[in-house]
């Protein structure tokens, strides 16, 4: 039987829990929604470990700034609505949560859980390992070119593949990177005055980023709309691309064997903890 390895990003989960739960402005209701936001997001944890039945399971946080992001573009996430200091400051709570129901979490400061959840499921590839992503982060479809991988939107109750990439972008896994340079995705901006549907004439014109960047194309006699929107701002597109890529040599220090989720023995030893 192929393993199925379930990545749960962690703050993906517990910030859209979080902000769907209804508070006022005091600080005792404050704390209410993340009691109410640790309760929601147990029951989620569990409801995905029914619905994808696991054999192994990690759930990711991500680790304080600054990333290898911040150190190309000093900006990155700056506009970004920073986290209610007072869930922040009751992050360990999940992860203690999350423990006790016998599940590895990981966290390291400096690395993006996109980028953590980007390394495990390249060399879970190349086990041949079927993995699902729990997140509604698009950065994640650059990896569904493999049929062992999905993302799953937890929240929809949906899952994505190669065929809805290609149904969503209008291009495969394979080009969403160069799509994302010009189109931008998320926190990262692409080409000013190019979108969505010139990224993908473009690419399904020309094949690549590298080959809009060839000098005969630059040379053509009408150089025009988008094409010449992406050749004037070719270093920003390149720029968009490496922020945009997963980081597949991240070394973690975990094996598949830390993994196992044993839901027999994770309940025995939940039982026989001291009250």
């Amino acid at each position: 039987m192929v393993p199925t390895l379930l990545l749960i990003d962690a703050l993906n989960l517990i910030r859209r829990i979080h902000a769907a739960i209804p508070s006022k402005d005091s600080q005792a209701d404050a704390s209410q929604q993340v009691d109410g936001a640790l309760s929601a997001t147990l029951s989620s944890v569990q409801r995905a470990i029914k619905e994808c039945n696991p054999s192994h399971i990690l759930i990711v946080f991500d680790g304080d700034p600054p990333t290898w992001r911040h150190q190309l573009l000093p900006g990155y996430k700056a506009q970004r609505k920073p986290m209610p200091m007072v869930l922040r400051q009751r992050l360990v709570e999940f992860n203690n949560a999350f423990r006790q129901m016998g599940l590895m979490t990981f966290r390291r400061n400096g690395i993006e859980a996109d980028d953590v959840i980007g390394a495990i499921t390249h060399k879970a590839i190349a086990a041949n390992i079927n993995t699902v992503i729990l997140s509604t982060d698009k950065a994640y479809r650059q990896l569904l070119h493999s049929p062992r991988v999905i993302q799953r939107d937890h929240f929809q109750k949906a899952n994505f593949d190669s065929a809805s990439v290609s149904s969503e972008y209008g291009i495969p896994p394979e080009k969403l990177l160069d799509y994302w340079g010009i189109a931008g995705v998320g926190d990262i901006s692409g080409v000013e005055g190019v979108g969505k549907k010139g990224a993908s004439e473009l690419l399904n014109r020309y094949g690549s980023l590298k080959a809009i960047f060839k000098p005969e194309v630059e040379n053509e006699e009408k150089v025009k709309g988008a094409l010449k929107k992406v050749l004037a701002q070719r270093e920003q597109a390149e720029l968009s691309v490496r922020l945009a890529t997963l980081q597949y040599d991240v070394e973690l220090g975990l094996s598949l064997k830390d993994l196992r989720y044993r839901p027999e023995e994770n309940k025995a030893s939940r039982i026989n903890q001291p009250a």
